[in-house]
């Protein structure tokens, strides 16, 4: 495991930040939280950011007070553990130079981005392309402030660990990484085109406030637009979508309605991406007979 996998990977460990902590500067003002109900059961499910701000801090009460009263926290996957951890590890490792899969132009310029941003030439080398983009957008978003370790999701984890709360996985490291492993070097490529273009334009900073002041009031028209941005409208980018979100929600849904046969109360948290635009989980829970119900701000 090189230095750098090390570094992103022990981010999702190390949290300065708590779910009660910090004044609000802009928090959540219309939180992603819904209400699922079958069978006279009925469980919380919170849309989440993976990476996140400071001032995404603390909480709204009324999402806290359900995340408190539950006895178990579902989360998509638990990157605390080791085992997670080594999955991913595995999974990015390759002998496949970076220079080979890349245009010389779109080398060239990843090569320039490892060293304005103090990365070293051997961060990318032994990995995949897929995980080399992780690479470089963690690099970007910890220079405009946002990261990994303030990831509402991560938050959720340690403060249901501290709690002694159950901890489940709805999707688990393996199948997690696996969905980002699957690209083929051609959706990788297109990828890190997108992202070396977005940098070059300065266009980096103005989506990614885009999408969390979407993503704080509650926005999902824009958060939407934004995400499928981010994949692009070519074959390359359609089909990484379907694979990361779309494909998955079926699989995901089946095991989010064992919870609702459970006899411990479970609060499930839940990438957002997966819960908007089209062919989304919140879809596929409804397909099965569970009711769906936004919980809105003013419902405290």
């Amino acid at each position: 495991m090189t230095r750098v996998l090390a570094t992103w990977l022990s981010a999702l460990c190390v949290l300065g930040t708590a779910i009660h902590a910090l004044p609000a500067r802009a928090e959540l003002s219309n939180p992603f939280l819904w209400e699922l109900s079958k069978g006279g059961k009925t469980l919380s499910l919170f849309g989440s950011l993976h990476v996140g701000k400071n001032d995404f801090y603390p909480v709204p009460e009324f999402v806290l007070k359900r995340f408190e009263d539950a006895k178990v926290l579902a989360v998509e996957t638990d990157m605390t553990l080791p085992a997670s951890q080594q999955v991913c590890g595995k999974l990015a490792a390759t002998t496949e130079r970076v220079d080979s899969v890349l245009s010389q132009e779109d080398f060239a310029a990843l090569t320039g981005y490892l060293r304005a941003s103090n990365l070293p030439p051997n961060a990318i080398e032994g990995r995949k392309l897929w995980f080399v983009n992780l690479i470089v957008v963690g690099a970007e978003l910890q220079q405009l402030g946002i990261d990994f370790s303030r990831g509402l999701d991560v938050v959720f984890v340690r403060e249901a660990k501290q709690a002694k709360k159950r901890v489940v996985e709805v999707v688990g490291a393996g199948k997690q990484c696996e969905s980002l492993a699957a690209a083929s070097n051609a959706e990788a490529a297109a990828t890190m085109t997108r992202f070396l273009e977005t940098v070059r334009s300065n266009k980096m900073e103005k989506r990614l406030f885009e999408m969390i002041d979407a993503y704080r009031s509650g926005d999902a028209a824009t958060l939407s637009r934004v995400i499928a941005e981010e994949f692009g409208p070519t074959p390359e980018g359609q089909a990484a979508r379907r694979r990361v979100f779309e494909d998955r929600h079926d699989a995901m849904a089946e095991v989010i309605e064992t919870y609702l046969r459970h006899a411990d109360s479970h609060f499930v948290v839940i990438s957002i991406g997966h819960l908007i635009g089209k062919s989304n989980l919140l879809d596929a829970l409804a397909k099965r007979g569970i009711s769906v119900k936004r919980v809105e701000a003013a419902a405290k």
